[in-house]
């Protein structure tokens, strides 16, 4: 059954202001609870409930009739119009009722009492109270998860004298279908006697989120688009994620949209996983899908459920975890979040992302120019914009191409003002002054770009280690200087060099086994003597050069 034909008759239900009796029957996280009381707030809010007074009780654990009259004479509320939850003063008001009532029934009163065998005061007044219990709105919960004690019978024949008897309006929730055999053959009986209104709830993961979040906000939106991509339907899971939710984007509060979309899907996602074993991956699943290999030659041997995970998460979108995924996660699995960690690394995709955009505006206004026939201002002013607002992540490279393209179209002067920002801007990385490893020999080279370049090296002198350390983990990033810088060293240097390296030298001293059979014999003779000398110290030292395949022979 739809949820809209479900709300509508909880509606009319809660506005009536007839005695009868309603029955909901819905999976256990469905949302029953959560739509009830929602709904019951919403009309209290606008003064529309049919019955003055109400009283939810969960019948969990409840073992006998006199447990549940208890309950019920103590979550008796008045409603008022604003949420009220039952306390010492609500419960302390139901008694007075009830000992008004006592007053002006008293003879019919101590017959009762004396019929039931009512001695203590205590009980007596709970039991006053509960006579006093007409005209009222009543929610029995959880009836299948009743005590032992608390047979399904007497609940359905205690919910038909509030009806029949006290004018009563009763709603009861329970889960049908996790009801043991005798409760639901007991159920089932007296159904049609005692219900007026039967409705099945089982709720989509598009009906659920409607239910369960509320809000136009971004987290709102993000969450709702994310928790159906999953087919969620467990109304107490999607609250869960909603609260870890709400509590990344407390701490990423400064950051962007995007950002707040990525936590929301990586939140998601770990809540799936985590809240929903069996029905969703285990998060090492997720973390292992590969989105290009979600076919496989030997598909019959998947078990079903994982070909669904794998369709569900190439539709989600999911991809390698980045940093900012797995503090998410470990968040999730953890209880709480790493505040400090998780804005470091929101910090360094925002500035990716800052990037990316500033390129895709630089390769915007190339195409300007490469697929239209815009004005010659336009273009211009266009690439020389998006030049000047990427400085710092321009190469050599791309640096000479847009002064060569400047000046060609008559902008020397400000191609100039250009060059001497750019040299400013891209001293925080030096290999950006090495025009043999990035600028292409069948080009041109500005002479203006290639003497700034040239004073700016004239100031910078690289450390041989250094650019040794970096061209071990990246070979293009010093490949062109290295050689000949290792090449000025003697074999006592080199031999230092090594001994100052940390514990992990191997790739360090392969790359410059490389580079010395590409350079001048001087570093190939001098690094030779270094091995050897190295060699010499002990059996294994030498046992180890050789493994390497760096030994001189």
């Amino acid at each position: 059954m739809s949820t809209a034909i479900v709300r509508a008759e909880i509606t009319r239900f809660l506005k009536s202001p007839e005695p009868e009796t309603l029955c909901i029957s819905g999976p256990w996280g469905a949302g029953k609870t959560f739509l009830w009381q929602k709904l019951v707030r919403e009309v209290e809010a606008v003064r529309e409930l049919g019955m003055q007074r109400y009283a939810y009780v969960s019948l969990f654990g409840l073992n006998s009739l006199a447990e549940l009259r208890n309950s019920l004479v103590e979550n008796t509320i008045a409603t008022e119009g604003t949420e009220v939850s039952p306390d010492a003063s609500t419960l302390h008001t139901v008694l007075r009722h009830g000992e008004n009532y006592l007053r002006k029934n008293a003879p019919l009163i101590n017959d009762a009492m004396g019929f039931f065998r009512i001695k203590d005061a205590g009980n007596g007044l709970y039991r006053a109270a509960f006579l006093s219990v007409r005209e009222q709105l009543i929610c029995f919960d959880d009836l299948e998860r009743a005590g032992d004690g608390l047979k399904m019978k007497d609940i359905l024949g205690l919910a038909s004298m509030l009806r029949e008897q006290r004018g009563c309006k009763v709603v009861l929730l329970m889960n049908k279908a996790k009801a043991e055999d005798a409760q639901e053959k007991q159920f089932n009986e007296q159904l049609e006697k005692v219900v007026d209104t039967f409705l099945d709830f089982e709720p989509t993961s598009e009906e659920a989120v409607k239910i369960a979040i509320d809000g136009s906000d971004a987290v709102a939106v993000a969450l709702r688009e994310r928790i159906v991509a999953l087919g969620i339907t467990n109304i107490r899971v999607i609250k869960k994620i909603e609260r870890w939710a709400r509590q990344l984007a407390s701490i990423l509060t400064d950051n962007s949209v995007t950002i707040i979309n990525q936590a929301a899907a990586t939140v998601s996602l770990a809540g799936w996983c985590f809240l929903q074993p069996g029905l969703a991956p285990t998060i090492e699943f997720v973390e292992n899908f590969d989105p290009k290999k979600i076919y496989s030659f030997d598909d019959k041997e998947i078990p079903v459920e994982e070909k669904e995970w794998r369709f569900i998460l190439q539709r989600y979108g999911q991809g390698p975890f980045s940093q900012f995924d797995r503090l998410i996660v470990d968040g999730v699995s953890s209880g709480y979040f790493q505040k400090e960690k998780l804005e470091q690394a929101a910090s360094h995709i925002e500035k990716r992302l800052e990037r990316q955009s500033r390129n895709n505006r630089l390769s915007e206004a190339w195409r300007l120019y490469a697929d239209s026939l815009a004005k010659d201002d336009l273009v211009l002013d266009a690439i020389e914009a998006a030049a000047a607002e990427n400085l710092a992540d321009l190469t050599t490279s791309d640096m000479n191409e847009i002064i060569l393209f400047l000046r060609h179209y008559d902008r020397s002067q400000r191609a100039s003002a250009l060059v001497a920002s750019w040299i400013h801007a891209a001293r925080h990385n030096s290999h950006n002054f090495s025009p043999y490893s990035t600028i292409s020999l069948n080009r041109p080279f500005d002479p203006e770009l290639k003497a700034a370049i040239e004073s700016e090296q004239n100031t910078i002198r690289l450390d041989p280690v250094e650019m040794l350390k970096a061209t071990s983990k990246n070979r293009a990033s010093y490949a062109f200087e290295v050689g000949p810088a290792l090449s000025k060293l003697s074999s006592k240097e080199l031999v230092d060099m090594f001994d100052a390296l940390p514990e992990d030298i191997k790739s360090m001293a392969m790359c410059a086994h490389e580079l010395a059979q590409q350079y001048n014999h001087s570093l190939r003779a001098n690094l030779d003597a270094a091995l050897l000398e190295i060699a010499g110290r002990s059996k294994m030292n030498a046992d180890r050069l050789r493994q390497w395949g760096i030994l001189p022979d």
